[in-house]
């Protein structure tokens, strides 16, 4: 066995979902393609803190293989702070482990959302998701010849557009006017904004499909003490933001972080229905203040219901989106 590849750390963190994405190759033909997943507990948090601003791991496989997928993990109601492997440092004698899981590609691919739950001896439990990657190709764009055996046969990768679009999606995105949640001593204080961006998954073992969930596939960082903060450029694979369709739908969360151990604070989200194709067409036109093409930052209360139309709790700008 040999270490593939691994994530960031993420602090203070008792449910911590990571944003890495991993490709690898799985032979259909085989019966058994093993991967075992370690966890440990960073112990040292401000070399975390430094990881988690840096871009998103990828793995180092480039061989075309049709059979390769794609690896999402996250985790839910650990009992302790997580971290797994980070980019550039690697577990030391000092991280305790906190478990590990042994699975099987093949048997997730089959299961329904295609998503494992191993259950740990330490506490808590690991979710593991597979999905089948697209085809690969030099190619910007390629025909829609992909399909995905499952447990009733064969049977299509459903894509809104008639062609699979391959490269990297750039963006740029800042916040505007968004809610202080945090005034702090004497109201000084400002939230410590970040977002997350999420893609929309839906089950291909269901027959008639399923309604969508949607898997974080980026994280920024967070910046202290602001309402109109400007994240920094991101980069991201757009087989891992979207499975190389431009329309499918993503979603765009916004998060208060919290020190000190707390739980981060939901601030609010919003769904861009077209896609990256959306995030392309809404990019400002007017400067970075401008609020016509702006997508509009809502939260709802408990009992409240999405169709309802909730509180706006602020503005997200698209600087730039490209694909190059």
């Amino acid at each position: 066995s040999f270490i593939f590849s691994h994530t960031n750390s993420i602090p203070h963190n008792l449910n911590p979902q990571w944003t890495q994405i991993f490709t690898l190759e799985h032979d259909t033909t085989q019966s058994w393609t093993p991967l075992k997943v370690n966890l440990y507990d960073c112990r040292d948090v401000e070399s975390a803190m430094k990881i988690q601003m840096e871009s998103n791991v990828t793995a180092n496989n480039n061989n075309n293989n049709n059979n390769s997928h794609i690896i999402d993990l996250s985790m839910r109601r650990m009992s302790q702070i997580i971290k797994t492997n980070a980019p550039d440092i690697l577990y030391s004698d000092i991280d305790p482990g906190m478990g590990e899981a042994n699975v099987e590609v093949g048997e997730i691919l089959k299961m329904e959302m295609q998503e494992m739950k191993v259950e740990l001896t330490t506490g808590g439990c690991l979710y593991i998701h597979i999905t089948e990657s697209i085809t690969r190709n030099p190619k910007r764009s390629i025909p829609r010849q992909i399909s995905t055996s499952t447990a009733t046969g064969e049977s299509p990768i459903e894509l809104s557009n008639s062609n699979i679009t391959t490269g990297e999606f750039r963006c740029h995105l800042r916040g505007l006017d968004l809610q202080n949640i945090e005034s702090g001593l004497l109201g000084l204080g400002a939230i410590d904004p970040y977002f997350v961006l999420l893609k929309s998954y839906t089950d291909p073992n269901t027959s008639g499909g399923s309604k969508p969930r949607y898997v974080p596939v980026y994280r920024s960082e967070h910046i202290p003490d602001i309402i109109n903060p400007y994240w920094l450029p991101f980069s991201i694979d757009l087989e891992k933001l979207c499975h190389g369709d431009l329309e499918r739908e993503l979603k765009v969360e916004v998060w208060d972080m919290e020190d000190g151990g707390k739980e981060d604070r939901f601030l609010g989200f919003f769904y861009v229905s077209g896609g990256v194709e959306e995030l392309m067409g809404s990019v400002t036109r007017g400067g970075n203040a401008c609020r016509e093409y702006a997508f509009r930052l809502k939260c709802y209360d408990e009992e409240e219901e999405e169709e309802e139309g909730g509180r706006e709790v602020g503005l997200i700008i698209v600087l730039k989106a490209e694909i190059l």
